[in-house]
């Protein structure tokens, strides 16, 4: 046998340990709404803010980190009727990312979306509609999209008129 090819044959068991030493970035390709669900469900875990509207109605902030999407993609997110000046794209100046990142999730967000066009990561915040705190994982689940994990999820408490609705009234017979 060729040196050459004994040296290939030596080299292979070291590519399967490749995945090891780099490994595949978990925010690229689909995943599923379950495994979506259970994954945010752990890092919205006992300790956030998130698990403190439990049981209320509340308007969410969806955070998708879009780092590895296509620039087709990212373009497929911003919804008719928006322009150019819908929400913030762009990265603040600052010469360190994490600030930057901090400013544009203390930002609010609205129904058009933001994004963050940082090199990585690269954010999009998008509010949604009034719902149950309960819903809310399940239904940013449901709105990613591949190359895209849904990160986090804040909620602004409803009105207090709409978290305690009236009981209907009944009728009194006479």
């Amino acid at each position: 046998m060729s040196p050459a090819r004994l040296a290939i044959l030596a080299a292979m068991p070291m590519i399967g340990g490749c995945s090891l030493l780099w490994p595949e970035d978990e925010r690229v390709g689909t995943e599923s709404a379950a495994d979506c669900a259970s994954r945010v469900a752990e890092a919205l875990g006992p300790g956030s803010d998130f698990r403190s509207y439990e049981g209320e109605i509340g308007v969410p902030t969806f955070t998708y980190d879009i780092t590895k999407m296509e620039l087709e993609e990212v373009q497929a997110l911003i919804v008719a009727g928006s322009d150019e000046t819908a929400g913030s794209r762009g990265m603040t100046s600052t010469n360190e990312t994490q600030t930057a990142v901090e400013r544009f999730m203390s930002q609010p967000a609205d129904e058009k979306g933001s994004f963050f066009l940082g090199r990585d990561p690269a954010l999009y915040r998008i509010r949604g509609e009034m719902q149950p705190v309960a819903d809310m994982i399940a239904n940013g689940c449901a709105r990613q999209k591949a190359d895209m994990r849904l990160i986090d999820v804040q909620v602004a408490a409803g009105p207090a008129e709409l978290q305690q609705a009236p009981e209907p009234e009944q009728e009194t017979q006479r």
